[in-house]
């Protein structure tokens, strides 16, 4: 899985009702911009993440500030990595 490598944060959200999982990744993704960091968070979905994907692009808080990878793994389970963009202009 080209990208999907190395992040500092794993989220496995297939757990939590659908109504909390996007407040939840959305919440982390939020405070790393807050505090600049470089970390990247993988999250774990049980369907495809495209859709939070393109939420990432029309938020004003998050367009183009991360950079969101997904990929399916063997056992059928999603995995995106979002990381902060470097040299992004808040």
């Amino acid at each position: 899985m080209a990208g999907l490598s190395d992040p500092t944060l794993i989220i496995d959200v297939r757990g939590f009702t659908p109504a909390l999982r996007g407040p939840l990744i959305t919440c982390v993704v939020d405070q790393l911009i807050e505090a600049e960091a470089q970390d990247a968070v993988m999250v774990i979905l049980d369907s495809e993440p495209a859709g939070l994907g393109y939420q990432f692009e029309m938020r004003r808080e998050t367009r183009g500030k991360v950079e969101f990878t997904y990929d399916q793994r063997h056992d059928g389970a999603w995995v995106a990595i979002i990381r902060p963009r470097p040299g992004r202009d808040d």
